[in-house]
């Protein structure tokens, strides 16, 4: 813990409220299973530097010229920490978001909760007042979603008492996760969620609304792979008959809102599979409605389809030539990804045949053979896998994929198997050069440090090493530039701004590369803890310090699904 004891009193010396909070809720976290005690502690000063950077946030955005510094909320480490809280004790992250609201957040909250208001945006409108009181409810519910893993009574509890302010899209982890401890009483929450659409005048309560037309979709995609090996949860026939019987007398309604008629399109593939008479209404007052609007609406209908998880490949190849460039190009994208989730070798291939743009298919004919490695290795077909690879033309995705099955043969610990995780990994680096002359570069090289951190650790450290100076060059000059640039919130008051995630919003290369960073920790805690105090800067070397503990400390991943992860692995 000495390493971890380092950083918490490093801490001290940090200038940003915000950074400290972070290091305290990190400190915390990692401190759970030793000392419960201690690590509330931590928790509660984490929640003090976060009420000190609420403050600060707030004479910046009145100090800020940038006109829309008001309306976002760019620094708001709040949402990062709380569910780290929330995932060692809800009843703290509970009290603690109550504690750590902006007063504006809980005035615009208390106005939102009164039984007559009306939740404005939805579909089409962006109101940033009533989306941070939708982010605050969705908040409480990720709370549930954390608690499910140690009590799922007491998920269930707190689920219950946030459905009266909402629903958000949180829900459905939560009963994925019940699912898989009590199928029983996961349908049973489901039903109270359904009951609460039901008694919810959804006209009013748009991100209701919103909620209940994703429920449908979850529960009718036709592009979800086949292949889990666990019970997934579904709504019971006479919960989706209910929701979907709701959602069609709500869009029913007369109406001149574009955001409902934009609704009410999303939902009608869903509801042809579920309840058809309920469809062909919608469809009726669709082609009236149709007659009245613009032909611009018809375009935006048509790109909308795009990105519905109910849309088949089959659907958009067949609208592309109602499409502009600009529209093929979204077409384009949205047609790999769902090629990509196919089981089907024949019917993927035959319609990226039919993509009519050879930069298009390529890039789909890469993504579905990645998808497809990815799918037999977690099959167990490590050799069938292997001889996969050759399909991709791509160096990056070659990287890639032979590390990662170099570790899924390493995992499996035969003399058979660790030479082959050696031998993969020697062709992964022959990809590679290890005096990386750009961003790409360093990226692939980085990859295969991942690799080997698990493989040949020694390796690892040995091409990582030099890695080090050129992370603290880049950091370093990243942090003078922002000095004259004051989008850049990478940096701020001349000091690195922490994440509790790792995420940068530019790609910062230090935060790119946690991964790396935990792994090696893991392999050789003293090593790394001596690579830790090569990087200059304090702030870098708090931070790296906390991930370095984070991987020593870090137990292996038993669901690859799992999406609780705080850390973002």
């Amino acid at each position: 813990m000495e390493m971890l004891n380092q950083a918490v009193g490093d801490a001290a010396t940090l200038k940003l409220a915000r950074n400290r909070a972070v290091v305290y809720a990190i400190a915390g976290d990692l401190y759970w299973k030793f000392d419960e005690k201690r690590a509330r502690e931590f928790f509660r000063d984490s929640a003090n530097d976060i009420i000190v950077a609420n403050t600060e946030a707030e004479k910046d955005k009145k100090a800020d010229d940038d006109p829309y510094a008001a309306m976002f909320e760019y620094d708001d480490v709040r949402k990062e920490i709380l569910p780290l809280i929330g995932k060692r004790d809800a009843d703290l992250a509970l009290e603690l978001l109550v504690q750590t609201r902006p007063a504006k957040l809980a005035t615009e909250l208390t106005k939102a909760l009164q039984p007559n208001s009306k939740q404005e945006a939805g579909y089409m409108s962006y109101d940033p007042a009533k989306y941070r009181v939708r982010q605050e409810i969705a908040l409480e519910q990720q709370f549930a979603v954390l608690a499910a893993e140690q009590n799922p009574d007491k998920a269930i509890k707190l689920i219950k008492e946030s459905l009266t302010k909402g629903i958000s899209w949180n829900v459905l982890p939560l009963l994925q996760k019940l699912n898989k401890k009590d199928a029983k009483k996961a349908s049973s929450l489901a039903d109270d969620v359904v009951k609460k659409i039901i008694d919810t005048d959804l006209t009013k309560k748009m991100e209701d609304l919103g909620a209940a037309v994703r429920f449908l979709q979850y529960s009718t995609n036709p592009n979800t792979s086949k292949n889990t090996k666990e019970k997934q949860f579904k709504f019971t026939d006479a919960q989706l008959k209910e929701l979907a019987s709701k959602i069609v007398d709500t869009f029913l309604q007369p109406t001149n809102s574009l955001e409902m008629m934009m609704g009410m399109m999303q939902v009608i593939t869903s509801l042809e599979k579920i309840a058809p008479e309920k469809a062909a209404l919608l469809k009726q007052k669709q082609t009236e409605v149709m007659k009245t609007l613009p032909p611009e609406f018809k375009q935006m209908q048509q790109r909308q389809k795009l990105w519905n998880p109910n849309s088949t490949p089959e659907e958009i190849i067949a609208d592309l030539p109602k499409f502009n460039e600009y529209e093929k190009t979204q077409a384009f994208e949205s047609l790999t990804q769902k090629i990509a989730q196919i089981d089907d070798e024949a019917r993927a291939k035959k319609l990226i045949e039919q993509i009519p743009d050879e930069k298009a298919r390529e890039r789909a004919t890469e993504q579905f053979e990645s998808a497809k490695i990815t799918r037999t290795a977690k099959e167990g077909k490590l050799d069938e896998a292997k001889k996969l690879i050759g399909n991709l033309s791509k160096k990056k995705t070659q990287i890639q994929k032979l590390v990662a099955l170099a570790t899924d043969f390493h995992k499996k610990g035969t003399e058979k198997d660790l030479e082959t995780a050696v031998n993969l990994m020697k062709d992964a680096k022959a990809l590679t050069n290890e005096s990386p002359e750009d961003e790409n570069e360093l990226n692939d090289l980085m990859e295969v440090v991942k690799g080997y951190a698990t493989v040949n650790h020694n390796e690892a450290f040995r091409i990582f090493d030099p890695i080090v100076d050129q992370i603290n060059e880049i950091v370093q000059a990243t942090a003078i530039l922002s000095k004259y640039n004051k989008r850049n919130r990478n940096f701020k008051k001349g000091e690195l701004v922490m994440e509790v995630n790792g995420y940068s919003w530019d790609g910062l290369l230090l935060f790119r590369y946690i991964d790396q960073i935990q792994l090696l920790g893991k392999a050789d805690l003293h090593r790394m803890s001596s690579f830790s105090d090569k990087f200059g800067r304090n702030d870098t070397r708090t931070i790296v310090k906390l991930f370095v503990a984070q991987g020593f400390l870090k137990e292996e991943k038993k669901d690859e699904n799992d999406e609780s992860n705080p850390y973002g692995f």
